[in-house]
Parts: C-alpha cells; structure tokens; sequence
C-alpha cells in the first residue's frame, strides 16, 4: 500500500488514555507512522496550517466542538487530509452522518487494534486519492471543455469566414462567366462571317484556321457552361425539368454542330439511333449536356481519320435508353478510370496540350445523368479506346418514382401531390403551359411525372411548412401568368395532397443504386385510386 513511507497522523483528542491506546496500536502496527497530538479542535487547526497531514483522527467530543462540527471543520481546513472520526458509540447512524459531513472514515474506539486502525489509515488514504484523482480529471475534462468551447467558437468564425469567400469566389466565377459570353459570341460570328467569305474571299488555309477559332471559342462555351451548372448544383438551384421525348431527337439537336467540330480534326462522327417510337423521360437539356461533354471529349482524344460513334439502345429488361459514345483514343488506365471523373482531375496521354481543358466535362456530365435518374459507365482499353456510356429511364412513372425514392436521402419527408385541371378538356397549348409551370417549381430534390396528358404526381421533399410554402410559390406565380397571358388565364388547378411519408431505408445495401429494390413499384399508379389527405385549388 504505502509501502516504506512515512504517513503523518494528527490525532485529536483530549482524553490521554485514548491517545495513548491509538499511539500503541500505530506503533505496534506494519505501517511507519509520524504522531502529532492536538488536544482541541482549535489547536488542531493551527497545526493543519503549519504541515500537511495524511490522516486526521478526532473525536467526536472536543471541549470546543459539538458533535460533528469538527469534522466539518478539519474538512475545509484541510482538504488534502483523510478524515477518521472516532467515538465511544458503535451506532451505523453515527456512521452514516460522519461520512455525510466530510469523513472519509469511521472508528469506533474499542477497535482501536493495530489492525483495523492500520486498515481503516490505508483505505482513508487510498479514498483520498481516488477522490484526487476525480477532481483532478474533472478539473482536466473542464480545461478540455473550455479548450474546445474556444476552438469551437474559432472554427465558427474560420467557416463564416469560408463561407463568405465562397460565396463571393462563387458569385465571381458566376459573374465572370456570364461576362463572358458576349465576347465569345462576337468572336465566333466574327470568325464565321470572315469564314463565310462575307468580308472578302478567303483561301481555304485561312477558312481552316477560322474553323478551328470556332471550335476553340465553343470549348471555352462549353466551360462557361460546365462552371455554371457546378455552380447552380452547389446552391441546390440546378433542377431537372423532366418530360417525354425521343432519344434520337435529342441526339438529331446536338448532332450537326457536333459533326462540324469533328471535321475540324478530320474525325468521323456516326450515330446509330434506336426505335423511333421510344420514349425517355428526363430533361432533354441535360441529356444533351451530357452528349455535348461526352462528344467533345471523344473528338478531343481522337486522331485524324479515327471514327466516333454515338448510339442509342433500348433496354427493356431494365426499363432504360442506353447512350454510348466510343472512340478510338489511347484509351485510359484502369487506375484513372474512377478519378477521371472528380472534378479538376484529367488523365495523361501522348496527345498534344490542346487537349487539355479544365477537368469539368466528365464530373459535370455525370452529375447531370444523376439528375436524370440514370447512372454512368466507362469501358477503356489502352491502345483501342474508350466508350462512355449512361442511362436514362423509358417513360414509365412507376419506374422514374422508383429511380427517384432509390436517390432520395433515407428519413427524409415527402409529400404527393396530384394535380389536373378542375375543368375537363383543357387546351393542349395550356396543358404545356402547365407542365412548364410545375417543372419550374420543383427543386433538384422534388419529382414531377406527367401520368396522363392532363394529370401530374409531383413528390416534394418537404414537411408541413414546406409543403406550405411550395402552395404560396404556386400561387403568386400562376397570378404572375395569368395577368400577363394573351390567351387568358389558366385553368384552374387541382391539388390533392397525399399522407406525407418518410423514405426507407433501402432493403439491400448490395445492389447497385438505381436497382435497389423500394416499396414503390406502383407508387404512382396507387394514387390515382388513393384517397388524399385535403385538396386545394389555384
């Protein structure tokens, strides 16, 4: 326990016989102990002031302390001290109110044996200690509190900090950007109206240097664009306006521009479309961003005479078109594959500089495909090239809501809305109208499926509130329109709010994102038939 050290006893007491019983038991016990008598409570104070004591043993009955006080007393005086009450009574209440009052120990005087009074030493010590140990851990715990409190209050001042150089580096690279497509613009028409032979005749050495101007300011259009999606998804601004189309007429819009920048290079560009009847719902500018992105990128890592080829395929076993854009590049080591596409990151090859951008394109373009409910998906040989692939669901609501609950955030609340005109047979120019409305309400989060030419599920990512809100929105801006539209207002719309919901958790965690199975393979056929919570009209 204490081993060879000296432990120094004050003993108060002022009956002689009782000291001289203690001082007998100390020395005839293992311990090594040092002796000091204080006869009253006063005097036993003063030495408590003059050295430190290990252990205190006074009696309950001093000539100037009633009962417990003087334990109360010698614990204040001297807190590092272990404190043994001693009476002539054995009662356990006697116990009980000593400890309470700052006793670490009790002693009844006919156990005064070298035994239990070297016993009862050596546990009042090593409570002491422990009780030491415990101040001194939550004197440390509090440094720690207070340390961290501070660095707390430094970092919230570091992040405000953060946050409003983002801001600022965002609204520049947003104002920059924009400043920017004037004097692109009026360098392309420039350069296409000298090309055109407008200004004067041009040798077809000069029309080609003028064709690759036009292809390099459409690269630095295309990074304008590619800076400012990143921008609008990082505010949470950059949504998808989904609705029906054809995948080949998405192709057919991109496709000339396109082939004019692959003949630029002496590249070939092919597309291979599939069933004209088919059908995708998504948002047709964010496909053809992708496609763009995707293009471009394959001409820039082709060589003379190589071919690109873009196609479109049908897969009905999982409810998706299928774009593909393969090249004949270098193609692309397997340990780049993933990296390729985190923002800034470019992989290296032989080709010449030219190629080099800003390492948006494929980080962007994937982005956009999520946006779309799809996925991407890369296959690359070294020496035989490159094909990028990615996916957009066919026009079935059931399966766009599947899609859509497989990538929304576990816990989340939602709400359903069905909405169609209170007045049957409305006009096919106000149903567009209409559509074009709820798409520019919904957020990047929310989901809009159009189940009948006249019917719409829209699922928001929101409570009570934000259901609320989402209501006004819809008004103010349907009195926006309806106060300026030549043809008059707007039919009258429908709302018919559904239970909310909170999305679960998905049932496997081992298949991939967009196949993981949720209770939702009919969701929105069920609401056709589903009661609603409460309707509301605008």
């Amino acid at each position: 326990m204490m081993g060879d050290r000296i432990v120094r006893v004050l003993v108060v007491e002022d009956d002689d016989l009782d000291v001289t019983i203690l001082q007998v038991a100390l020395l005839r016990s293992v311990g090594t102990y040092q002796l000091t008598h204080a006869s009253s409570l006063a005097e036993a104070i003063e030495a408590s002031k003059k050295s430190d004591f290990d252990v205190i043993f006074t009696d309950l009955g001093l000539p100037d302390s009633i009962g417990l006080n003087a334990v109360e007393a010698l614990s204040m005086a001297s807190h590092s001290s272990a404190i043994i009450a001693m009476s002539g009574q054995d009662q356990e209440q006697l116990y009980v109110d000593a400890v309470a009052s700052g006793a670490d120990n009790f002693l009844c005087k006919i156990d005064l044996t070298p035994t239990a009074v070297h016993r009862c030493i050596q546990q009042s010590i090593q409570r002491i200690a422990q009780r030491n140990e415990i101040e001194r851990l939550m004197q440390t715990n509090q440094a720690h509190k207070e340390m961290l409190e501070k660095q707390s209050q430094q970092l919230e001042q570091q992040n405000a900090r953060l946050r409003r150089l983002y801001d600022s580096s965002r609204d520049f690279v947003n104002n920059v950007s924009h400043e920017f497509r004037t004097p692109l613009c009026v360098v392309k028409q420039y350069a296409n109206l000298i090309a055109d032979g407008v200004v004067g005749t041009v040798h077809d050495e000069q029309r080609r240097m003028l064709r690759v101007i036009e292809d390099r300011v459409d690269d630095l259009n295309n990074m304008v664009d590619d800076m400012l999606d990143i921008s609008r998804h990082e505010s949470g601004l950059l949504a998808a306006k989904r609705s029906r189309c054809s995948p080949n007429e998405v192709v057919d819009r991109v496709f000339p521009g396109l082939q004019q920048r692959a003949s630029i290079r002496d590249v070939s560009l092919l597309f291979a479309g599939c069933d004209p009847e088919t059908a995708i719902y998504c948002d047709a500018e964010k496909v053809s961003r992708t496609l763009i992105n995707l293009i471009v990128n394959a001409i820039k890592f082709s060589s003379a005479g190589d071919t690109v080829t873009i196609t479109a395929v049908v897969d009905h076993a999982n409810h998706e078109v299928r774009f593909s854009v393969a090249d004949q590049g270098p193609g692309i080591p397997a340990d780049h594959q993933e990296m390729i596409f985190a923002r800034f990151e470019q992989t290296h090859t032989s080709l010449d500089r030219s190629t080099k951008g800003v390492g948006l394109g494929l980080n962007i373009a994937k982005e956009l495909v999520d946006l779309n409910l799809g996925s991407m998906h890369l296959t690359s040989a070294l020496g035989k090239g490159s094909t990028f692939a990615f996916t957009v669901p066919l026009d079935e609501p059931d399966e766009v809501a599947k899609r859509f609950f497989a990538r929304a955030v576990p816990g989340e609340a939602m709400t359903v809305f069905v909405v169609e005109p209170v007045e049957p047979n409305a006009p096919p120019e106000a149903l567009t109208e209409i559509h074009q409305l709820l798409n520019y309400l919904i957020r990047s989060r929310d989901l809009l499926v159009r189940q009948t030419p006249s019917q719409w599920t829209i699922v928001l990512a929101a409570d009570e509130a934000g259901c609320l809100v989402f209501l006004q929105r819809a008004s103010e801006d349907i009195e926006s329109i309806n106060r300026n539209r030549p043809q008059g207002k707007l039919p009258r719309l429908q709302l018919r709010r559904h239970a909310g919901m909170v999305v679960p958790p998905p049932a496997s965690t081992s298949k991939p994102r967009v196949e993981t199975e949720y209770p939702v393979s009919t969701f929105v056929s069920d609401l056709t038939t589903a009661s609603p919570e409460c309707t509301y009209a605008l």
